[in-house]
């Protein structure tokens, strides 16, 4: 079914992962590669115990490069879904803001991570 237009214009309420995620509890999802660059899904957690957030990052990007969390939360409507998006500065490395997984009897969020990188967009398999 289709989205409905405008309203994947805000990402919702997220977290900075550089901040929130320590290091160590970051993990890796579905990855792509657009020529040199890698655009990958991840999440993580600030504890053990503690919800789970997912973002997306690019690396090997150039500068104006895209990089976005498409996420959906899948119980049957487009109800609650939304973009995250973030532009490459420097060092041809980026991530999104991160929200929080939700889930319950029947349905959960998904998320992909999209990004553009020398004129083609792609897009990983959903996570989870």
């Amino acid at each position: 079914s289709a989205r409905p237009a405008g309203a994947a214009a805000s990402c919702g309420t997220s977290i900075d992962p550089n901040t929130r995620i320590p290091g160590g509890r970051r993990h890796t999802g579905p990855t792509l590669r657009i020529g040199g660059a890698t655009v990958k899904v991840r999440y993580g957690n600030a504890k053990q115990g503690a919800p789970y957030y997912v973002w997306a990052a690019v690396s090997g990007a150039s500068k104006g490069d895209p990089v976005a969390l498409e996420w959906d939360v899948d119980y049957g409507s487009w109800a609650d879904f939304g973009v995250c998006s973030a532009t490459v500065h420097s060092g041809g490395t980026q991530n999104t803001r991160a929200v929080k997984y939700v889930h319950g009897k029947g349905w959960h969020l998904e998320a992909q991570a999209c990004g553009r990188h020398a004129g083609h967009r792609a897009c990983t398999a959903y996570w989870p």
